[in-house]
């Protein structure tokens, strides 16, 4: 992740009025904490917060905030935001100072690759239920993503996070028997095993070896010759 520079302006008024002036200027209102700062009301223009994020980081990145009033700029990751879902616009941003030697947790979106042997072969479905899995790292050091191989799944199997392999650089944090994705059997598949195990079913087998029983009628002229 490499240091993006913003320019931070401290926020006077707090109230829910203001902020909806702000927003319609294009600007998001913002808290900043972390390392033993009181928190403090800010400000950061729309566009500036895309910009900062729109690199290989995306939200991860390490920010480094020039903030009107302070001699140095304070290191933070985004820690929280606020996004009204109906316009998919940002609203409220929470932002968190950090040390550049001290681990901290960030969010790491999952990337499923491959084709599940489950999907190929059994005709049955991914679903994907944890898209981010949370990692501990220094600064610098927090993956873009993790990589998850699902070419051996099959159906009613699942992945957790404990079957995650993490690097050196980092850790993985949080529940570790959440699921990641499981390969479940779709209707159509149910349906087409259903149907061959009734077929399997209704078929008698031919017994090897046996004669046909002789006619009642036949048996009675072999006994009058």
């Amino acid at each position: 992740m490499s240091d993006t520079t913003i320019a931070i302006t401290k926020r006077e008024a707090a109230s829910t009025r203001a902020n909806q002036r702000l927003r319609k200027q294009d600007v998001i209102p913002g808290v900043l904490y972390g390392q033993g700062r009181e928190p403090l009301s800010i400000q950061v223009e729309r566009v500036t917060l895309r910009a900062a994020f729109s690199g290989e980081a995306g939200r991860n990145a390490i920010l480094s905030l020039e903030i009107e009033g302070e001699k140095e700029p304070v290191n933070a990751v985004l820690k929280a935001m606020e996004i009204d879902r109906v316009r998919d616009r940002v609203t409220h941003v929470d932002l968190m100072a950090i040390s550049m030697t001290e681990k901290f947790t960030a969010p790491v979106p999952v990337h499923l690759v491959g084709e599940s042997d489950g999907v190929k072969l059994d005709g049955g479905m991914i679903e994907h239920s944890l898209h981010e899995v949370m990692v501990a790292a220094l600064p610098g050091q927090v993956p873009t993503e993790i990589t998850v191989d699902i070419t051996n799944l099959r159906i009613g199997h699942s992945l957790h996070v404990r079957d995650l392999v993490a690097e050196s650089s980092y850790e993985f944090v949080g529940d570790p028997d959440a699921v990641i994705c499981s390969c479940v059997a779709t209707r159509a598949a149910m349906a087409a095993a259903s149907t061959s195990e009734e077929g399997e079913e209704s078929a008698e087998p031919a017994i090897v070896g046996e004669e046909p029983a002789a006619d009642a009628g036949d048996a009675g002229d072999d006994a009058a010759e």
